[in-house]
């Protein structure tokens, strides 16, 4: 596979300007439309592409699944975008009437005059497939509702995943083996098995602004393949620090560093088109959960904390022999 080394065309201020905002052709110096390694400047991983890399009948198998799995979601974010370009306070989105635009989120204005506790994102078709770690308002690992409800379809999406897991291993093995030994060290009820993988999101037709990941382990690395169908141009992955993007099609698979900011640009409609996107990663708070048993019962207790002192010590123990040892 060709490599290339690449400095950068704008700085990190400049780059992080761009969360929120839908980025364009622009931005783009160099199209990547072949299998390529590109490196940053210091030699670390930018980006790999590769093309055709999901066989035709893994990707025919999967393709219903994944789309079942794409519901709309309110919860993405500044990767939807920044709200205050597209509605101001007291517009009304899905029958909800914005009260507050705080970046990516707004808050609603209920019935009795007050504000909603809860804040919302532009809605958009994404899903979380696999497993869920702890977070406040849910402080415990589980499973998540499309894996439980479609367990058979979950089942069908397995062989396009332990595909990403391969691919991911061999372009980029020294961050794979930071993800899968902490895959190892995980309780298995919650990891997908056979992978370095917990947790995936599934898109559907959904350009994403500007972002950073989040939530993920930092020193994993992002999987991301597109399964799509139909006729369109542009879409592009770019990670405009570097003027690079990615044209990623069916079938092809990318690694990048999902912490530099990235985004897609406009889709360019030439007939009826379909772009399902399938990022699959670990989640670095999946280190703290226990067994399923454990994790309901912490479900039934009410437990607020999302993780104890034990827990974040034998986790952070777990974690530094890795790192050490690689």
């Amino acid at each position: 596979m060709k490599t290339i080394k690449l400095n950068p065309v704008i700085n990190d201020e400049e780059a992080n300007k761009l969360q929120g905002q839908f980025i364009d052709e622009s931005l783009v110096k160099i199209e990547v439309n072949e299998d390529l390694c590109v490196l940053k400047e210091d030699g670390s991983l930018l980006a790999v592409l590769k093309k055709n890399v999901v066989p035709k009948d893994i990707l025919e198998k999967a393709r219903v699944p994944f789309r079942k799995a794409c519901k709309q979601s309110n919860n993405r974010g500044i990767a939807s975008g920044d709200m205050s370009q597209f509605y101001k306070v007291g517009d009304k989105i899905q029958g909800r009437t914005i009260a507050k635009i705080e970046g990516g989120r707004y808050t609603a204005l209920l019935k009795n005059g007050k504000l909603s506790t809860t804040s919302y994102a532009m809605p958009v078709h994404s899903s979380v497939i696999g497993y869920s770690d702890r977070y406040p308002r849910i402080p415990y690992c589980r499973t998540t509702a499309y894996t439980q409800k479609y367990f058979k379809e979950y089942a069908e999406c397995l062989p396009y995943i332990h595909c990403v897991n391969t691919f991911f291993s061999k372009h980029a093995p020294t961050k794979y083996h930071i993800q899968k030994q902490l895959a190892e060290n995980t309780s298995p009820d919650f990891v997908i098995k056979d992978t370095a993988f917990t947790t995936v999101t599934v898109n559907k037709n959904f350009r994403t602004a500007g972002h950073k990941d989040k939530g993920d382990l930092k020193e994993g690395f992002g999987n991301l393949g597109v399964i799509s169908r139909g006729q369109y141009n542009g879409c592009m992955t770019v990670l405009p620090k570097y003027g690079v993007g990615l044209n990623i099609r069916d079938g092809d698979i990318a690694l990048f560093d999902v912490h530099e900011v990235h985004g897609n640009t406009a889709p360019k409609k030439i007939s009826y088109y379909e772009r399902i996107s399938v990022v699959c990663y670990y989640r670095e708070k999946m280190i703290y959960c226990g067994t399923k048993e454990y994790e309901l019962n912490r479900a039934k207790t009410d437990t607020k904390k999302v993780a104890l002192d034990e827990e974040i010590q034998k986790a952070d123990e777990i974690k530094s022999k890795i790192l050490q040892d690689s």
